[in-house]
C-alpha cells in the first residue's frame, strides 16, 4: 500500500480532530457542572460563518476571536432562556442548533448572494518547526500543521489541571455531582452553571472558526456537517476527561481522514462505506464505553 497516503491520512486526522477537541473541552466543562449543551452544532456553525466573515476584513486571528464571541452570545441567549424564563435546557439546545444552522446560512447568502463566487480568505499559516518537520514519517504527521494544532497541547493540559487541581474545578465538579450540597457549602450553583455554558459556547464558536478561518478559508452552508453531535459523543466516550476527549476526537478524525483519502488505497470498497465508516466506528465505541461505565457504577452495588 502507498505509505505516503497513510502518512497523509494520519496528518489529516490531527487537523480534523482540532475543532472537535476544542469544542469537546468546552462541553466537558458544561457536563461536569451537570448541564448539557445540545446547541453545539449551531454554535459551531455561527462561529464558522462569523469567523470567515471577520477574517475577510481583519485577518484570521480576529476571525477566530469573532467566532469565539459568536459562541458566547449564543450561550448567553441559552442561559437567559433556561434561567430567566425557565425553558427546558434540552429543547433550548436543539433550538440553538436550528437557529445557528439557519442563521449562518441566511447571513452567508446576504454576504455572498446566490450566483456569486464564494469568497476565500487567508488562513493561519503552517508553523515551521525546523529540522523536526524533515523527520521521516513523524515530520509530516506531527510537525507540519498550523499553530492551532500546537496550541492544543497546552490547552488540553490546562483544562486537565483546571479540573483536577484548582478551586474552580472542584466547584464545577461539586455542582455537577450534588448541587444542593454545593449550595449549602456556599457555592453559587447558578453562577457556576452559567459560567460553564458561556465557556462551552466560547469553545464551540472558536471550533467553528478554526474550521473556516483557521483551516479551510471559506464557508459553505452546513459546513460543520454534524460535528457538534460528534463532540457530544466523544465527551461521553472520554468520560468527561480532557485526555479522553482528545483520544475520542483523534479516533473519529482518523476514520474521517481515512474516509476522505482512503479511496486512493485501492481497497475496492464502495464510496458509501468510506462515508459512513467514521460514524459507525464512533457509535460502536460509544456503546462499548457506555456499557463499561454502567458496569463500573453497578459493581459497588452488587458487591
Amino acid at each position: 500500500m502507498n505509505s505516503a497516503l497513510w502518512i497523509a491520512i494520519a496528518a489529516g486526522a490531527i487537523a480534523l480532530a482540532t475543532p472537535l477537541i476544542i469544542a469537546g473541552l468546552g462541553e466537558t466543562l458544561v457536563e461536569r457542572a451537570g448541564r448539557l449543551n445540545l446547541g453545539i452544532e449551531g454554535m459551531m456553525a455561527m462561529g464558522a460563518f462569523v469567523g470567515i466573515w471577520a477574517a475577510s476584513a481583519v485577518g484570521p486571528w480576529m476571525g477566530l476571536l469573532a467566532a469565539l464571541a459568536a459562541g458566547v452570545v449564543m450561550a448567553a441567549a441559552m442561559n437567559l432562556a433556561v434561567y430567566r424564563f425557565g425553558a427546558n435546557e434540552v429543547v433550548v439546545g436543539l433550538a440553538m442548533t436550528i437557529l445557528g444552522l439557519g442563521l449562518s446560512t441566511y447571513l452567508y447568502l446576504m454576504w455572498i448572494p446566490a450566483g456569486e463566487v464564494n469568497r476565500s480568505v487567508e488562513t493561519l499559516p503552517t508553523v515551521s518547526l525546523g529540522p523536526l518537520a524533515d523527520v521521516p514519517v513523524l515530520g509530516p504527521v506531527l510537525f507540519q500543521h498550523d499553530i492551532m494544532v500546537y496550541l492544543l497541547v497546552p490547552l488540553v493540559l490546562g483544562f486537565w489541571a483546571l479540573m483536577r487541581h484548582t478551586t474552580v474545578g472542584l466547584r464545577i465538579h461539586a455542582v455537577g455531582t450534588d448541587p444542593e450540597s454545593a449550595r449549602l457549602r456556599g457555592v453559587r450553583v447558578e453562577r457556576v452553571g452559567r459560567g460553564t455554558l458561556l465557556a462551552g459556547g466560547a469553545m464551540a464558536g472558536l471550533a467553528g472558526g478554526v474550521i473556516t478561518a483557521g483551516s479551510i478559508g471559506s464557508f459553505t452552508p452546513d459546513i460543520t456537517a454534524g460535528r457538534g453531535y460528534i463532540v457530544l459523543a466523544v465527551v461521553i466516550m472520554g468520560r468527561l476527561s480532557p485526555l479522553g476527549v482528545t483520544g475520542g476526537s483523534l479516533l473519529f478524525a482518523l476514520f474521517q481522514s481515512f474516509a476522505l483519502l482512503g479511496q486512493g488505497l485501492g481497497l475496492g470498497l464502495p464510496s458509501e462505506v468510506y462515508t459512513t465508516l467514521p460514524y459507525v466506528v464512533t457509535l460502536v465505541v460509544l456503546v462499548l464505553s457506555s456499557r463499561a461505565l454502567v458496569r463500573a457504577r453497578l459493581a459497588p452495588m452488587r458487591a
